[in-house]
């Protein structure tokens, strides 16, 4: 028991029992906190990159049961105060002021993150020109001794993964054992073992390339190394392909600073090969990928989520991909987990991000249905549809257009247009939506688009039919040319439209 003055500044005594948290039972909660293997990887990395690494090596080590994992970096490295520091659990204050660049928050990610996937993690590191320091945790120990024991050795088979580090003139290693959230009961000599131990590496490499993209694209500002191969980064807003369409940058100011908002509209898949496309979809799909991209210091947190802002993730929103950039002094604000893979708006931006995700949505739409044209082409209000939606009723119902230039010319060149009249009730009764839309669902890539196979001679010709039609309905030349590139499907043929209009505007 004790006694302390109240830090509230009233003056008066307050007595107080010291409880300190048990180890043994702390250290095991501390394993808990929601990390699956490549996040709790990309957790290490962050620190490598605060610690101005130019290389990261990732290494996947096979032996059973006794397989390991090691991150090696080229920082600046640790003296033996800076990383006795670091291994203490919350060595740092979520509120203390950071660095604009720090990757870190908590000043627990070392430690959960090597909790929850090992009982054992040793770092060594070192300062240029200083001598290494070694300290590990083994959870099976702290257990036992039911202290907070912080080792100050490495175990004999961890050495050898040293080896990398002592090549480098400064830089830092962690090495993981008893991976017993990986490759618990796993036999050396099982292939389906060796080979779950294969995929976990593969996902880890996936999900890096997805995180530190822009770390490892254009300024490839950092080079991660996973079993000597090198981690390509993937873009979830293919900047560099002609079809993407960037749209405008919101700036939204906050007294924790400045929050900048960019929508891309992706390519429609008739626009990418299908190495493009397979490699847009990303690890989890095109649909899952749709939504907002919340970025801290370029580092991805959240890969695609609408944010709890009403919306579903449907297919015909997937071309929508919205990234947003905030700096580490809004980590409270946007509710930033230990994991750094959750975010939540504060309530006050809620409005304005969903009114650039509407647009977003909006825009991404015409895209995914209209075969990719931009979005600026012809007022959508003038342009001629053969099928009009209709809501009724809380139901979505298809019609065809009576305006159509075709329709209303082939409705009136007939003698008794009763039975026209009829079929085209039938078929507007009989659109086979479930039909379409499970296809759609479930391979969207499949379904053709409007004169997919067809040949520019056969386009032309029922360009040229509805030409006619436009003509006798008693529009002059002109008139019916510029009507004419208002009709879908021919707007999505510029080339095709100017060579007709070529051909007649002086026929």
């Amino acid at each position: 028991m004790g006694e302390a003055r109240d830090s509230s500044g009233g003056g008066r005594k307050l007595s107080f029992d010291l409880a300190p948290p048990r180890a043994s039972s702390l250290v095991e909660s501390l394993r808990a906190f929601g990390y699956e293997l490549p996040s709790a990887i990309a957790d290490l990395i962050d620190n490598s990159i605060s610690a101005m690494a130019k290389n990261v090596w990732v290494d996947f080590h096979w032996s059973g049961e006794l397989s390991t994992i090691a991150v090696t970096d080229d920082g600046e490295g640790m003296d033996e105060a800076i990383l006795v520091a670091a291994m203490r659990p919350g060595s740092q204050s979520p509120l203390d002021k950071r660095s604009p660049q720090d990757l870190g928050r908590f000043g627990l990610g070392l430690k959960t993150a090597s909790f929850s996937q090992c009982r054992r993690v040793t770092v060594r590191s070192r300062r240029r020109r200083g001598r290494y320091a070694t300290r590990g945790w083994d959870l099976d120990h702290v257990s036992r001794v039911d202290e907070w024991q912080l080792l100050r050795e490495a175990d004999d088979a961890a050495e050898h993964h040293f080896e990398r580090l002592s090549c480098l003139s400064s830089g830092t290693t962690v090495v993981w054992q008893k991976l017993d959230r990986v490759a618990a009961d796993f036999a050396t000599d099982s292939d389906s073992d060796h080979q779950s131990f294969l995929r976990h590496a593969v996902e880890v490499e996936s999900y890096l390339g997805m995180v530190f993209h822009r770390f490892l694209s254009r300024s490839k500002q950092v080079r991660i190394h996973l079993n000597a191969q090198i981690v390509q980064p993937w873009d979830p807003f293919l900047e560099g392909h002609d079809a993407t369409q960037t749209l405008s940058l919101t700036k939204l100011r906050t007294k924790a600073g400045t929050i900048e908002i960019r929508p891309f509209i992706l390519p429609h898949h008739s626009k990418l090969s299908p190495t493009e496309f397979a490699a847009a979809a990303g690890a989890r799909g095109w649909n899952a990928h749709q939504g907002f991209y919340v970025y801290r210091n370029r580092r991805l947190l959240v890969p695609g989520d609408w944010l709890g802002l009403g919306w579903a993730k449907e297919e015909h929103y997937k071309l929508a991909r919205i990234r947003i950039d905030i700096p580490n002094s809004m980590d409270l604000t946007w509710e930033i987990d230990v994991t750094k893979s959750r975010a939540r708006p504060p309530v006050r931006l809620r409005r304005e991000l969903k009114r650039i995700g509407e647009r977003a949505r909006a825009d991404a739409k015409r895209v995914y249905s209209f075969r990719g044209a931009r979005l600026t082409p012809k007022a959508e209000t003038e342009r001629v549809l053969l099928w009009l939606p209709i809501a009724k009723h809380n139901k979505m119902f298809y019609k065809l257009n009576p305006d159509h230039p075709l329709l209303r010319q082939a409705v009136a060149s007939t003698a008794d247009p009763g039975p026209l009249r009829a079929l085209l009730r039938l078929i507007e009764e009989t659109v086979p939506v479930p039909q379409i839309t499970i296809a759609n669902s479930e391979a969207p890539q499949a379904l053709p688009e409007p004169f997919e196979r067809a040949k520019d001679s056969e386009i032309s010709k029922v360009m040229e039919q509805t030409f006619q039609s436009l003509l006798s309905a008693g529009y002059g030349r002109e008139e019916a040319l510029r009507r004419l590139q208002l009709v879908f499907p021919f707007d999505l043929y510029p080339a095709l439209l100017e060579s007709f209009r070529e051909s007649h505007v002086d026929a």
